[in-house]
């Protein structure tokens, strides 16, 4: 695997600026119509009302969340106040107060959302089209479509020739997908692989995005849109990726496997490595700027620390109580986000967010927040201020 190095430039007089890392905690609730937005210290800076349940996303940049309501239609999108400016060789850090954009999407059951190369695709089950807004633009959104309406994926990126959109396909309305089409930018199609069966599961590492398939994990080069395909570690079964979390600093990518286990995709290394886990896993994270360490909780509320480089454990703590992983989507259950050196864990049946240390796990912060919070995102930048 290939570790990305920051770029470090000396100069020879004294920085006029103050590196700072700025943490902003976004909850929604799994029954409540609510989404908060707090500080790391527990501030509540804002409340937001919707029509039902949200579920939280990616954003456009690193500092905005999409909030998707499922049974109404809805995607909008949320600015946690943080935004870097790029100049090269630094960001600045901007720093304001959170707002919720008078931007929407609608369509029916918007199920993966995915930003990319400053672009947002959403795609739409109910019709099987995907709306892609890029930034700068939120309110001019584009539209192509999948041959048959499927619970699939949209995900946008930039190739050496331009504009590109990878589209999942499916033989029939309804069926899981099994293929991905390569798209430009007006909707045409350039390539398509078929060779992903019961595709699900997307992320992306440095210029790698990976696709979760019944029998390995689908590899899309974003600069030249060249497909490769890794299978699944010996003695797989029915088990496969289905979720996946991408690194930043490190060229890997996270996905679950099966109900106890996890795997590691070395892109650079065309392998999948097997992490077995000590129980049933109800949620993972990983922080893609430090992406060297995975956290996973396990059904018995233990949360688990280990190295996505070579899988050895680096630590546990009992993070809530025991859930049950019977009843489906209508359990609520915890769920982690990592970000900024924190490690947030919802505890949907106490009525708290517990953040924890990345390093030792241990409880920086519990934030009461009473209901039933469920979905949670850490947003955390690091940049200059002037």
């Amino acid at each position: 695997m290939v570790r990305f190095l920051p770029l470090v430039l000396l100069a020879a007089w004294p920085a006029a600026a103050e590196t700072i890392t700025a943490t902003r905690l976004v909850i929604a609730d799994h029954a409540a119509p609510r989404v908060a937005v707090l500080a790391d210290d527990g501030t509540a800076l804002l409340q937001i009302d919707r029509a039902e349940p949200v579920r939280l996303h990616e954003g456009l940049h690193h500092g905005q969340v999409a909030l998707r309501e499922p049974a109404l239609g809805r995607v909008t999108l949320l600015e946690t106040g943080l935004r870097l400016e790029g100049h090269g060789d630094h960001g600045d850090l901007h720093v304001a107060a959170p707002a919720h954009l008078p931007v929407e999407l609608r369509g029916a059951r918007p199920s993966h959302i995915v930003g990319s190369d400053g672009r947002l695709g959403v795609f739409f089950d109910g019709t099987g089209t995907a709306s892609l807004i890029a930034a700068g633009r939120e309110t001019e959104p584009t539209r192509l479509a999948a041959a048959h309406p499927h619970h699939g994926v949209a995900f946008p990126f930039t190739s050496a020739e331009g504009e590109r959109v990878a589209v999942s396909e499916a033989a029939a309305t309804g069926e899981r997908p099994h293929a991905v089409s390569l798209r430009d930018g007006s909707g045409a199609e350039l390539a398509r692989n078929e060779a992903c069966p019961r595709l699900h599961g997307e992320a992306r590492s440095g210029p790698v995005i990976a696709f979760g398939c019944a029998d390995g994990v689908l590899l899309l080069d974003a600069p030249s849109g060249v497909f490769r395909k890794l299978a699944n570690p010996a003695g797989a079964g029915e088990r496969m990726v289905r979720n996946l979390a991408g690194g930043e600093d490190w060229r890997l990518l996270l996905g679950d496997f099966g109900p106890d286990a996890m795997v590691v995709v070395d892109p650079d290394a065309g392998a999948m490595r097997l992490v077995p886990l000590p129980g049933r896993r109800l949620h993972f994270a990983l922080d893609p700027a430090r992406a060297e360490t995975s956290f996973v909780i396990t059904e018995d509320g233990m949360l688990h620390a280990f190295s996505t480089l070579d899988g050895t454990p680096r630590g546990q703590i009992q993070a809530t109580g025991r859930y049950s992983l019977e009843g489906g989507s209508a359990v609520a259950r915890p769920r982690l986000s990592a970000a900024g050196g924190l490690v947030a864990v919802s505890d949907p049946a106490a009525g708290r967010v517990v953040l924890h240390d990345a390093e030792t796990l241990a409880v920086r912060r519990v934030i009461q927040t009473g209901g039933a919070p469920f979905d949670i995102r850490l947003v955390s930048l690091t940049g200059e201020r002037h």
